[in-house]
């Protein structure tokens, strides 16, 4: 089979540079795998950060790799399955399937003609999606659910200020907010305005131009119930507090530090980002409003399930590209930007 790898450990910035398509090996599915047949593949910041080691600031949750153990990357995917191993219940050969690969993160990713992945990781792609679509939201649909769904519990009468709403994980958090009733505020930059509108934003706030802190006090509307937060920065937080009801709560992904992963933090960065992160939780349990830190469990999946039976929910894919070198490297230097709208989407099988 074709698959795109690296050989060693990129430097920071330099994953990119390092890629390369093989011939290599189909794998076998282990006792409590699938072998999908990949058809769609993703490229996201998290498959930057793994490969160089910059994930969660350094944490090691990517394997190394070696021109012996190449590493194969990628995280989402959308496909058919090819073969099931013993114990696999779930599914059959021939069933259209999407999913992203769950931690410990392995040397076989997506980015290849076929990919091994744990049997719990996987859904039956609804029908009403695409392969494309199905890979566009498999990961981040899980991450945006964890927060939207499961952490907030959104009703009719809530109000929700969602950062970071363009992106591929905040296309997603807007429609799940829509889809509850609740009034919903999307920051993001004025190119996007119209998107996130579409989505199903009540109000849009481009941080380019004001601080959402600023506009929702001119309005007499920072009397928010929940806030989310897909960006990170101690500076979103203590805005964000500034504008949440006393009972509200305020939800990230990132944690204190912008866009982690953008650079090494060591082991000392490290510590006081988990310390921070604690502190900060247990803090909000004497005096509001609520902080979580909020990361998909195996709690997430029934949750995440439940959102395609409406068919409402689609992701949205700012393009898609061959499975080469060439246009993937070029993929990951505009990935790199946080600039992205939607996902991007690699055609391993058109």
């Amino acid at each position: 089979m074709q698959a795109i790898v690296i050989n060693n450990r990129p430097k920071k910035g330099d994953f990119q540079n390092e890629l390369q398509l093989i011939s290599k090996t189909k794998p076998n599915p282990k006792k409590n795998e699938v072998l999908v047949k990949i058809f769609r593949a993703t490229i996201t910041i998290d498959d930057i950060n793994m490969a160089e080691g910059s994930a969660l600031g350094g944490i090691p949750v990517g394997p190394s790799a070696s021109i012996k153990n190449p590493v194969t990357p990628g995280i989402e995917l959308s496909g058919m399955v090819e073969e099931i191993g013993t114990n696999v219940t779930k599914f059959k050969v021939g069933d259209a399937v999407f999913g992203s690969i769950g931690l410990p993160i392995k040397k076989e990713g997506p980015w290849a003609e076929y990919c091994c992945i744990k049997e719990e990781f996987l859904l039956s792609k609804p029908d009403y999606l695409t392969h494309s679509e199905a890979a566009a939201c498999a990961g981040s649909g899980i991450v945006a659910c964890s927060a939207i769904v499961q952490a907030c519990n959104l009703q009719k009468h809530h109000k929700i200020l969602i950062i970071g709403a363009s992106g591929g994980v905040g296309t997603l958090a807007i429609q799940m907010a829509r889809e509850s009733g609740a009034y919903v505020i999307a920051v993001c930059s004025k190119k996007n305005r119209s998107l996130v509108e579409s989505l199903g934003a009540n109000k849009v706030i481009d941080y380019t131009s004001t601080s959402f802190v600023e506009e929702l006090k001119k309005e007499n509307s920072d009397n928010l119930d929940f806030v989310v937060d897909f960006v990170g920065g101690k500076e979103i937080e203590r805005n964000s507090i500034k504008v949440l009801k006393k009972t509200g709560k305020f939800i990230t992904i990132v944690g204190p530090v912008p866009y982690i992963g953008d650079k090494h933090l060591g082991f000392l960065g490290i510590s006081k980002l988990l310390i921070y992160v604690v502190w900060r939780m247990f803090y909000s349990m004497f005096k509001g409003p609520k902080y979580s830190f909020c990361s998909p469990t195996k709690k997430t999946y029934p949750f995440f399930k439940e959102i395609f039976k409406t068919k409402l929910i689609k992701p949205v894919i700012n393009k898609e590209i061959g499975f080469n070198v060439k246009e993937i490297r070029e993929a990951i230097n505009y990935v790199r930007t946080h600039r992205v709208t939607g996902k991007i989407v690699i055609l391993i099988k058109k």
